[in-house]
């Protein structure tokens, strides 16, 4: 059974995290890669995290209260949004900001579509990260959309990247099947644990 899980804060400018005294992990990946669906499924509801057909609706960080014990921090998404420069700079700064002043911060989960692959962006965000010592995970999404055959090749092609060493093994899922849900329920927890 999914754990209780409710919308706690949205801070668009990093004065209101802060006073969350909760432990956390973050989910970060393009604003197309479908972080509120996984968010969604994660909690067994279809409306804790709002999804929408427009990139880059998150435009803010937006933190989910689970189990009364520890939070869920959904990030602003790249790439597709149709922001403006200002705004794509004031996120980059806010997102900075977290992974850098977040003492409570376990692990952050980049998530990447099955289907393409990481990109420059997700690379640059996954150097970010090891450079600050930052525990992050690796998650592919969308998997029903591949055949075994195709999703086997791209977790082929991934593992072969040098780069991803420091995330560890891909954890491939889909919302729409729950395939991998389990298994990165069981990832959460480990990083939740002391």
């Amino acid at each position: 059974m999914p754990p209780p899980a409710r919308f706690l804060l949205f801070d668009s400018v990093g004065d209101a995290w802060p006073g969350v005294r909760l432990p956390q992990v973050a989910f970060a990946g393009r604003s197309n890669v479908g972080k509120s669906s996984l968010l969604n499924a994660l909690a067994g509801q279809s409306r804790l995290a709002r999804v929408s057909n427009t990139p880059g609706r998150t435009r803010g960080i937006v933190l989910f209260e689970v189990e009364g014990r520890y939070a869920f921090a959904d990030l602003p998404g790249y790439g597709f949004a149709k922001v403006s420069r200002d705004e794509r700079e004031a996120w980059k700064v806010l997102v900075e900001g977290y992974f850098d002043r977040c003492r409570l911060l376990r692990r952050v989960y980049l998530l990447v579509d099955l289907r393409r692959g990481p990109e420059g962006e997700e690379r640059q965000l996954a150097e970010y990260l090891s450079m600050r010592s930052v525990p992050y995970r690796w998650v592919g999404t969308k998997g029903d959309k591949l055949s075994a055959r195709e999703m086997a090749a791209a977790t082929a092609r991934f593992e072969g990247e040098p780069w991803r060493n420091a995330g560890g093994p891909l954890l491939p899922t889909s919302v729409k099947t729950k395939a991998g849900i389990a298994r990165l329920w069981g990832d959460i927890r480990f990083a939740f644990s002391p």
